[in-house]
């Protein structure tokens, strides 16, 4: 739910959401979802939305909570929010390949 009804909802582009329904998601019932697609795939108007929806601590909550990440996103939000690797979940942890075969 979200906490402030004044804010209006995040305008995004069909660059990052081709996929998606914009009209019909639900964007206080998939934060993560619309923040790290956002951020590995969207505009820097998109990026802005998130932020200025979200907040500053919350979409970096996400982004250093995601199980994965772009590097595209992971470039991004070190610089917005002046992070470091070791501070991604997804860094931490041992990498795997999931789609591709060891032989």
């Amino acid at each position: 739910m979200q906490t402030n009804p004044d804010i209006a909802k995040p305008v995004l582009s069909r660059r990052a959401f081709w996929d998606v329904d914009l009209k019909r998601l639900d964007f206080d019932r998939y934060p993560e979802f619309t923040v790290v697609r956002a951020m590995e795939r969207g505009t820097s108007n998109d990026i802005r939305e998130v932020i200025r929806y979200y907040g500053r601590d919350k979409v970096q909550a996400i982004l250093t909570n995601s199980q994965s990440l772009l590097p595209r996103a992971q470039v991004i939000s070190r610089r917005l929010f002046h992070l470091h690797n070791s501070d991604y979940k997804c860094s931490t942890g041992i990498q795997r390949a999931k789609n591709y075969s060891m032989f």
